[in-house]
């Protein structure tokens, strides 16, 4: 199966102690989807190929997703089933 990048608008929170935490994803059309929680945190790289970035587990609507942060470009972005 192959994957492709859709770069993200994302809401974000600065912490204290250091890092960050996204709590809001804007999809390219302008919804909005909050964040309920973020299981995991850690560095992976993208099935759609790239750079190795850092990889949230999110819970989006009552199902887990990957949302990736590029940090060379600091850009964020959701993997894509291609058909």
């Amino acid at each position: 199966m192959q994957y492709e990048k859709v770069y993200v608008g994302v809401i974000a929170k600065f912490l204290s102690e250091g890092g960050m935490r996204p709590i809001e994803i804007i999809w390219t059309d302008g919804k909005h989807f909050a964040i309920d929680k973020t299981r995991f945190i850690d560095r992976a790289a993208s099935r759609a190929g790239g750079l190795i970035t850092v990889r949230y587990t999110v819970i989006i609507c009552g199902e887990e997703r990957y949302l990736y942060y590029e940090k060379p470009t600091e850009r964020w972005f959701v993997e894509k089933k291609l058909l």
